[in-house]
């Protein structure tokens, strides 16, 4: 991830992935630039990834508990 929050892929190896079903709506760094939130609408679930020192990421968790297909749009409705 860039600083200016751009995503490039690194090689070919894809090494995330999103709950089946899910539909990314909004994408979301943390203040301190620690962490890249995903709200997965359709699964009803926020993913959550450190962003390492390199750029790449790895997933810590997925919550879930929001309505799936409810049509929630918005990180910062939660």
């Amino acid at each position: 991830m860039a600083q200016n929050g751009t995503l490039t892929p690194i090689g070919s190896a894809i090494v995330g992935g999103n709950p089946a079903g899910s539909t990314n709506l909004d994408i979301a760094v943390s203040a301190d630039g620690n962490f890249l939130y995903s709200l997965n609408s359709s699964a009803g679930t926020i993913t959550a990834w450190t962003i390492n020192s390199n750029g790449t990421l790895k997933e810590v968790d997925s919550i879930p508990g929001l309505p799936a297909r409810s049509g929630v749009n918005g990180l910062a409705a939660f």
